[in-house]
């Protein structure tokens, strides 16, 4: 009977995630084709954008706005970023000095021919191959540099590139032509162009060179007429930044007028050239230094297309306003009708809004206000976890020393149980959607105060207060998960749109919180005869299916950690025994599920992390498995070293060492008095082992689920130890 109802419940958690769900596809594209104008404004923020008359005025009527994550592969500069828009995914590239875009003659094409073995276009980025072995050598997700250019060149379209953004450096001139890496095909080349000479010399402007504007426009006009896809690099905006600390502040602010002034003249002629089908794109491919510095590190990007005004949004992120610089080579395509199975960004999506800018700019401060406070908030809460539980695990060793120590541990256990209600506060202050460092900082510690008095309040038994907290998180997560994840998008504790490791779902520090806090809810439950076995296996499959389904939580390493640890909770609160047999079942069921996942994913066209990753399989073979392992692997010995979390993984390790042999029998008394509790320690901490292993965050993940493990474990040990001990 137990055997038949362990494989029942197996069998529940793989058919459960075929239930319908909503998907978050891309809408086709049925325009009729135009032309494609790209414009570079690097180094220009989006309110700097807004000072532009003509820009501003186009916006009021018409345009998508977004802002971009601007993250490439191993680094984050102008050119990663550039490669990354032409490649549709992280890239990586050689250095400035090896990025050496020219214009055709008869010496330049006998060089690149002669290094490259391909037949010269009118630009050639003559050192292509240094680029190339540099991606292939050290990058780690498989861009193939020039995706963009080559698709629109095998489809008989023309690409043509116009400016620069050189300077002098010493009175020589530093050529960057690096908007060529979005521009250029497989092989450095683009169809048509003037980069050479597009500037004149103006002492009053950064370097004493500037864009000749009128050559720009006219350059721009010809091409209109003969290209397809024209790329434009405006060169002052990024010059200016460069230049800022050899100015005042007056005469910064004069000259960056002045630059304005002159992109509104050259913009107004733009608009007025181009019909109703085309589609321009005014972006700054990377922040101001000054921005970046301050981790103001989105960039802007406007999409001027047909009709309609509000948003630009993109399966890649599922969040309103926010991009990724991969997804822009993609969109262009679609603008063609065209797609590369190579680009793993995904093509933007509209969202009408009539206050785009007004909403975006709040958002931005938000995300930014949110980013700078976050390892100061993040590290107080580890430190705090961390050394409460040192301190306790002292004070119980040493409880004969301690004078008046019943009131000192009743604080100390009121101390230790802020682990458990933190998360939550994390989580549900979103819901005030607090813009400044400040307002955030107050609300979190309102939030605990009023969490905190609330469980006080309605349960005085220290394993119910726990259970309470506990039982809240999960809920809170689940339901967050299942109305498109707001309050884990606004969280400190979870992921950050600027860093870009992920944008939507579930975080992987609320993974192991979901493991952690839904296991031991479910054991307090169990404890105390509230609920019977069969609701903590709904409970367990509802959970699974909405923190780790990829239109909900979409997190894959919660898919087959949570699904082990459930299962493992499971079989040991039905009596099941372990064996083999029993473990190979665990880990096809996890299998199972994330298969599962898989094929409900790519059939809905949800497009999450779980699809890319199957189609990026089924694209390139076994290597896609090897590289995104390998990479998971590498970020996990990165974290050992630098990550805060560690330390709760290495007290956790040291408590439970230390408790397994003082007091004596402690633990099997503990296990004895509390069983479904002492079974809910095993199954998290199966779910902790598991999630090292399939996770890139595996630490993090582990070290929050460990949480529900400890202090649960410190309070009760407590309360046996010392208020037993006593009676």
């Amino acid at each position: 009977m137990k055997k038949k109802i362990a494989s029942l419940l197996m069998a529940i958690m793989i058919l459960v995630s075929f239930m319908p769900i909503n998907s978050y596809a891309n809408g086709s594209n049925n325009k009729v084709q135009g032309k494609v104008i790209f414009i570079n404004m690097n180094r220009t923020s989006l309110a700097s954008m807004l000072q532009i008359s003509s820009l501003k005025e186009e916006l009021d009527n018409r345009g998508y706005i977004g802002l971009m994550n601007i993250r490439g592969d191993k680094g984050t500069d102008d050119r990663r970023s550039l490669a990354t828009m032409g490649a549709g995914r992280r890239a990586n590239v050689s250095t400035e000095s090896f990025i050496n875009f020219r214009e055709s003659n008869d010496n330049s094409s006998k060089v690149y021919e002669a290094s490259t073995n391909a037949k010269a276009k009118s630009i050639n980025d003559l050192t292509i191959n240094r680029s190339l072995n540099e991606n292939a050598e050290n990058g780690e997700y498989g861009a193939v540099l020039g995706s963009l250019g080559q698709t629109l060149s095998e489809n008989n379209l023309k690409t043509a590139l116009i400016g620069n953004s050189d300077t002098i450096e010493n009175e020589n001139l530093v050529r960057n032509r690096n908007l060529g890496l979005v521009a250029m095909d497989q092989y450095g080349r683009i169809d048509a162009g003037n980069i050479d000479n597009i500037n004149i010399e103006d002492l009053s402007m950064p370097y004493g060179i500037r864009t000749d504007y009128n050559k720009l426009l006219e350059e721009t006009k010809n091409q209109y007429k003969e290209s397809d896809a024209i790329f434009v690099d405006i060169g002052d905006t990024y010059r200016l930044d460069k230049y800022r600390l050899n100015l005042n502040e007056a005469t910064y602010s004069a000259t960056k007028s002045k630059i304005l002034n002159y992109i509104d003249e050259y913009l107004k002629e733009v608009f007025s050239i181009v019909n109703e089908n085309d589609t321009i794109y005014i972006v700054s491919a990377f922040p101001s230094d000054i921005d970046y510095s301050n981790r103001r590190r989105l960039s802007p990007i406007i999409k001027l297309s047909n009709e309609g005004k509000g948003l630009l949004a993109s399966a890649t992120t599922r969040r309103d306003g926010i991009v990724a610089n991969l997804d822009i080579g993609v969109d262009i395509l679609n603008e063609f009708g065209l797609e590369n199975e190579d680009m793993v960004g995904k093509s933007f999506t509209t969202i009408d809004k009539d206050d785009n800018t007004t909403y975006l700019l709040d958002e931005y401060e938000k995300i930014v206000s949110i980013s700078n406070i976050r390892s100061t908030i993040i590290n107080t809460f580890v430190g705090v976890v961390s050394v409460s539980w040192v301190i306790a695990m002292f004070a119980v060793l040493f409880r004969n020393y301690i004078p008046n120590k019943e009131k000192v541990f009743k604080v100390l256990k009121e101390f230790i149980k802020l682990g458990f209600i933190l998360p939550l506060a994390f989580l549900v202050v979103g819901i005030f959607n607090f813009k400044t460092q400040v307002s955030i900082s107050l609300g979190i510690t309102g939030t605990t105060i009023l969490l905190y008095i609330l469980g006080r309040i309605l349960f005085k038994d220290d394993i119910k207060h726990m259970g309470f907290f506990a039982g809240i998180t999960i809920l809170a997560i689940s339901m967050d998960c299942v109305f498109g994840t707001y309050l884990m998008k606004n969280s400190i504790m979870s992921y950050d749109a600027i860093i870009g490791a992920r944008y939507y779902g579930m975080g992987n520090e609320y993974q192991g919180i979901a493991i952690g806090s839904a296991i031991f809810a479910l054991a307090v439950l169990l404890q105390y005869r509230k609920i019977p076995k069969w609701l903590a296996a709904v409970a367990s499959v509802l959970t699974l299916l909405t923190t780790a389904s990829p239109s909900m939580g979409a997190n894959v390493g919660a898919a087959i950690s949570e699904c082990v640890a459930y299962l493992v909770f499971l079989l040991i609160i039905f009596d099941v025994k372990l064996d083999f047999k029993k473990v190979f079942l665990i880990l096809l069921a996890a299998a199972g599920v994330v298969f599962a996942f898989a094929a409900f994913d790519i059939i809905s066209g949800s497009e999450s992390h779980l699809s890319g990753f199957v189609k990026q399989i089924l694209a390139n073979g076994p290597i896609t498995i090897i590289q995104t392992f390998s990479r998971k692997i590498q970020m996990n010995l990165k974290l050992a070293k630098t990550t805060v979390w560690v330390n709760i993984l290495l007290v956790g390790v040291a408590i439970v060492g230390i408790m397994i042999f003082r007091p004596s029998k402690h633990f099997r008394n503990l296990a004895n008095k509390y069983k479904y509790i002492f079974d809910s320690f095993i199954a998290t901490l199966v779910g902790c082992f598991i999630t090292l292993l399939v996770n890139d965050s595996g630490i993090v993940a582990a070290a929050t689920a460990c949480i529900y493990i400890l202090i649960p474990l410190i309070i009760i040990s407590i309360n046996m130890i010392i208020f037993e001990d006593e009676k």
